[in-house]
């Protein structure tokens, strides 16, 4: 017998509140916070988002989640952990946004176009892998145009802009994760 998981991450629609007496059956987040993080839930596949509000929403205990997500302790505390770390990287991200369009739109003078184009896809995706295949370059023309970028800032003193950037590189994939299949089929979440 199969046991399929039906996974709720999509449907923060249909969330109900908890009901009952005394603090443990209050959800760490309420509903609205919910819906309100929904567009940064969206970078999480359904699988982490299935975890994320069985734990911090419903406030399940992490023995009753492994059991309803068929997981082993270790794996579900190694994606508890990632997916903290994504969110972590994807609100830093929102919190500096501003800074990334005001540098697109003042740096045409000092950037090509598909320099620019590498900026925007890396600031969005955080995947080499990705960048490289939405704008048709090799993964080197790819990672040496974003380098080259880098120490442009650098040499101009563009530090705000240099700085997400770094962050960017030191985060790689944290954003778009792209796996290969073995038939090599890809897919991203």
């Amino acid at each position: 017998m199969t046991n399929v998981i039906n996974y709720v991450g999509n449907r923060v629609e249909n969330l109900q509140a908890r009901s009952g007496e005394g603090e443990a059956v209050l959800p760490y987040f309420s509903i609205e916070q919910v819906r309100s993080f929904r567009p940064m839930f969206g970078f999480l596949n359904e699988k982490d988002r299935d975890i994320l509000y069985l734990i911090f929403v419903s406030r399940k205990k992490q023995k009753d989640v492994q059991r309803i997500l068929g997981r082993s302790q270790s794996s579900l505390c190694y994606d508890i952990n990632r997916i903290r770390d994504r969110l972590r990287f994807i609100f830093y991200l929102h919190s500096v946004f501003d800074i990334f369009v005001n540098f697109i739109h003042t740096a045409k003078e000092y950037f090509t176009p598909e320099e620019l184009e590498v900026l925007t896809m890396m600031f969005y995706t955080s995947s080499f892998t990705l960048t490289s295949r939405v704008l048709g370059m090799s993964q080197v023309k790819t990672r040496y145009s974003y380098d080259k970028c880098l120490h442009k800032m650098e040499m101009l003193e563009l530090w705000q802009p240099y700085e997400i950037f770094v962050i960017i590189r030191a985060n790689l994939n944290m954003v778009r994760r792209v796996y290969r299949d073995i038939g090599c089929n890809t897919r991203l979440m």
